[in-house]
């Protein structure tokens, strides 16, 4: 990732670490009323690098079977951990090498989710971890076991010195989302965002868009040995009501787990004025919706921030209970998540499970596809079920070279690009920060940075934008799958169209399409018409995406055969005459593993039967047909 800084005052970027330079800004703040950048100085920097893999672990996250007599006794869960880690370690033949002393678990905390945080008495090796988990995982008492791993700020690292202009991304007449017509509508009065991030930083942009969070950090202050945790927390505390964020730099004495040492991000307080920095007040730049809320929560830290503090930070902002933190007064209508992991959300049942929480609860969640140029469906969140995943573009209107992609992706959003356009000024996403390098300055800098953390709160934003606007409109919130529904139908095409075999989703988010759309009458029989015998070719969707067909049957009709095939992936088919079906109300069903899909009706009912398709697992370019005789 790299950070542009602005400040109103030149003199405090002029001992600039790095590489410094001067530039002049003139562009005046378009649809927002503000006066003109004043001319600064500006510095680059590098903030932010992929952590090593980790070599040993002491934290793990269990959740048992409800119900079972492991998941009442605090006792038996800590000497079937012992026992497990035991059999591990035996079967390793560590211990015989003096290597795997003898190990025994703790219990930290119950989380949102019902899983409990668990630590073990030393640290286990890739090896003795893997073989624990494997061990933990053949008792039927245990639902899942993972490891209480990191996540990162999603962020890019592109090679580009450059400054950018302000704000191309809410005006651009192709590459942007269409922010001041949005605007005509609604600004987002009435609507929190919770951004899940870094926490935030006071700016005199964002302050009085901003209601109660929490830090939800609990790990901090212990010594760091080879291969466990950093002081993550990095103020001196555990988990409060204080979401301030007070630098996540790092140095050499982080590097066994964080990498090259950095300077502080101020990450939480960019998301969070990329969604709704304020407008209209003569100064600094406009959040999407400027006149909703944002709740920090505080999840990432020094080198990031743990799955389980990720997990219940969610649970929280959504309106859950954890265990030990007061409810919160305030729950969000949308989730921000500009933050992420490698590996599959199938192998993080604890943050599928919070999600799936939040999402029963009303919340959105939005993630950040992530920056590796690589198929979303290998990260997590970007690949949990029920998210809206975003994708990066730049100012030419184009997949951004470092986003993630496939199926898993919903739409995109800017995100800038460090080859992107003519003007080397238009490639930043430009919000709120700061110009200290570890602790604040407190000096209201304007920052400009580039990754799918910045196409994220766009979304994020324009979602804030829609509930609003449906409040307004007399009509209740829409649903979180109403909401995914209506981003994909309203999104514009790509300037130029992404690769088949890099899909980026329905195309640019369009915030004022979004907005007009939330204002209408939307229907649960989002179908799509089948043709008798004409295939409808093409179908892409994330895990968990549900996409509706419907074919009117004649009366006489001696079998009906409704099938999907080809492509990607793995759906499954729920099948309803004259009723829309779901996954739990349905009439016939086929849900073999594959696209492979046929449900075979004799002597079908003359009306409308119905096809829901539901990813199982990311799909693409499934082809979908009914044929009726």
């Amino acid at each position: 990732m790299k950070k542009h800084i602005r400040t109103a005052c030149a003199s405090a970027l002029a001992t600039a670490i790095l590489a410094a330079m001067g530039a002049s800004a003139q562009a005046p703040l378009m649809g927002t009323g503000a006066t003109p950048v004043k001319q600064a100085t500006a510095k680059r920097k590098v903030l932010s690098v992929q952590a090593p893999q980790a070599k040993a672990v002491d934290r793990f996250i269990v959740r048992y079977v409800d119900g079972s007599a492991t998941a009442r006794s605090a006792s038996t869960q800590l000497s079937k951990l012992d026992a497990a880690a035991s059999v591990a370690i035996t079967r390793l033949g560590t211990a015989s090498k003096g290597v795997g002393a003898a190990v025994n678990f703790q219990s930290l905390r119950k989380l949102g989710t019902g899983a409990q945080l668990v630590r073990a008495s030393r640290a286990l090796t890739t090896a003795e971890s893997d073989a624990f988990l494997a061990q933990l995982r053949s008792d039927p008492a245990v639902k899942y076991a993972q490891v209480d791993g990191f996540k990162h700020r999603l962020d890019m690292t592109p090679n580009d010195p450059q400054f950018a202009t302000l704000q191309w991304d809410f005006t651009d007449p192709s590459a942007g989302i269409g922010a001041p017509a949005a605007w005509d509508t609604t600004a987002g009065e009435g609507v929190v965002v919770a951004v899940l991030d870094t926490g935030y930083l006071p700016h005199r942009d964002l302050d009085a868009n901003i209601v109660a969070g929490y830090d939800m950090i609990s790990y901090y202050g212990q010594t760091t040995e080879e291969g466990l945790y950093p002081d993550v927390a990095g103020d001196g505390d555990g988990r409060d009501a204080d979401a301030s964020d007070p630098g996540d730099w790092t140095d050499s004495s982080m590097n066994a787990w964080c990498g090259a040492s950095s300077s502080s991000s101020w990450h939480g307080t960019h998301v969070a004025g990329t969604v709704a920095a304020i407008a209209n007040n003569g100064q600094d730049i406009a959040g999407v919706a400027y006149g909703a809320k944002v709740q920090p929560v505080r999840v990432l830290g020094h080198c990031g921030g743990t799955t389980s503090d990720i997990a219940d930070g969610i649970v929280w902002a959504s309106g859950g209970h954890v265990d030990g933190l007061p409810d919160n007064t305030s729950p969000a209508e949308v989730i921000n998540m500009s933050l992420g992991g490698s590996g599959q959300c199938a192998d993080d049942p604890v943050t599928q499970g919070a999600i799936a929480g939040a999402i029963s609860r009303g919340t959105v969640v939005v993630v950040a596809a992530g920056n590796d140029a690589d198929d979303a469906q290998y990260h997590s969140p970007a690949s949990c079920k029920g998210v809206i995943t975003v994708g990066a573009t730049g100012i030419g209107g184009e997949q951004s070279y470092f986003s993630n992609y496939g199926a898993s992706v919903t739409l995109s959003a800017p995100g800038g690009d460090a080859t992107s356009g003519s003007d080397p000024d238009n490639r930043w996403i430009w919000s709120l920060g700061d110009s200290g390098t570890t602790v604040p300055k407190h000096d209201n800098a304007i920052i400009g940075m580039i990754g799918t953390s910045q196409a994220s709160p766009h979304v994020a934003g324009a979602v804030a934008l829609m509930q609003a606007a449906a409040l307004g409109a007399g009509k209740p919130l829409l649903t979180p799958v109403q909401v995914k529904q209506v981003l994909r139908a309203t999104a514009k095409p790509f300037v130029v169209t992404p690769s088949v075999s890099k899909p980026a989703g329905a195309g640019i988010l369009d915030a004022a399409a979004a907005v007009y759309a939330a204002t209408q009458d939307i229907s649960d029989d989002a179908s799509e018409v089948l043709v008798n015998r004409v295939a409808m070719t093409g179908q892409t969707g994330a895990a968990g995406d549900a996409l509706l067909y419907k074919i009117d049957v004649p009366a006489g009709t001696k079998s009906l055969n409704l099938r999907s095939y080809g492509g990607s992936g793995d759906v499954s088919l729920y099948v309803s005459h004259d009723l829309v079906p779901t996954t739990t109300v349905y009439e016939r069903k086929s849900a073999k593993a594959g696209n492979s899909e046929a449900v075979v009706v004799t002597r079908p009912a003359a009306g409308t039967w119905y096809v829901r398709m539901v990813g199982e697992a990311p799909f693409a370019n499934v082809s979908v047909m009914a044929v009726y005789q």
